[in-house]
């Protein structure tokens, strides 16, 4: 999947096998666990900034969870970044890092969500 980056950039994304994949929203859930926000009155496509003002403090803890940023690499080892596998150099520079956190979020959404998503639709009919 192809993400056209605000700033210009393009992110390829390649889902990991399932296996990581699966650690991986494990790792991700425990981690939201010990978060306690409503989430129910976000609209997470469009979010406002009172949105995010408000989800800073669970924003804020993780984006500093070690498990989380490692979760993330996992995912960005079968990404590319403007074409360019993604390895340890890739947000060096000071353009590239505007791209980081949203890259993150691309891969790591990309890698985990449709568990939840088949989740909901499963919860939604029972």
């Amino acid at each position: 999947m192809k993400i056209d980056l605000p700033t210009g950039a393009v992110l390829d994304i390649t889902l990991l096998p399932y296996e990581q994949a699966w650690d991986i929203s494990q790792r991700i859930t425990k981690v939201l666990e010990t978060i306690d926000i409503d989430i129910k009155s976000i609209d997470f496509k469009n979010p406002t900034y009172s949105d995010v003002i408000g989800f800073k403090g669970p924003l804020f803890n993780i984006l500093s969870s070690k498990e989380v940023l490692e979760a993330a690499k996992i995912c960005l080892t079968r990404c590319t970044y403007n074409g360019l596998k993604i390895d340890s150099m890739t947000f060096e520079s000071k353009e590239s890092r505007k791209n980081f956190l949203p890259v993150m979020y691309h891969v790591l959404k990309e890698n985990i969500a449709p568990f939840f998503e088949g989740l909901i639709s499963f919860l939604s009919k029972s």
